[in-house]
């Protein structure tokens, strides 16, 4: 399960960055809400099955991200946020041991999503950390910035968080 994990966030962070900043507010469970129909219920990830992310990392000011698209990694509006996450991970994800953490916290009418993949099996990329931020609107949530960073495991930024890609 990780492995597959790790290589879809490998494509998502090799597509763009890591991002991140925001208020305090509360958390949404990381449980997903009901999919329209019982077979799009059964597709969806299970979001409870995820660590939530280290709070240290969560304090991460978006000033320590890269600013991206959110369709850099392929993250549009969708009737909730869990289902705008979903190509951020993919259900084949649940069936790796991936090293994998969200969390979403919400304030309001915005909402932030932080998703962590550790432990990428690659020689230049150790983790990776995305940032959303997303807007409810009367149609669903609709993302509105979005933030990448990155850990390298070599150079001179070897086991810290970088926005600057890894070499």
């Amino acid at each position: 399960m990780r492995g597959l994990i790790a290589a879809a966030m490998i494509a998502a962070l090799a597509a763009c960055g890591e991002p991140r900043q925001q208020g305090g507010g509360d958390t949404i469970s990381d449980a997903s809400t009901a999919a329209v129909g019982e077979q799009e219920q059964a597709a969806a990830p299970n979001f409870d099955d995820l660590e939530p992310v280290n709070p240290a990392l969560l304090a991460a000011p978006h000033s320590a991200f890269t600013a991206i698209e959110p369709s850099e990694v392929d993250v549009f509006a969708a009737p909730t946020v869990f289902e705008a996450l979903e190509p951020l991970i993919p259900p084949e994800a649940f069936e790796e041991d991936a090293a994998i953490s969200v969390s979403v916290r919400e304030d309001g009418d915005i909402v932030w999503a932080d998703i962590v993949r550790e432990n990428i099996p690659d020689d230049a990329v150790a983790a990776g950390h995305i940032r959303i931020e997303f807007r409810r609107e009367p149609e669903g949530w609709f993302p509105t910035n979005a933030y990448r960073r990155w850990m390298c495991r070599r150079g001179e930024r070897a086991n810290q968080w970088s926005s600057a890609q890894c070499p």
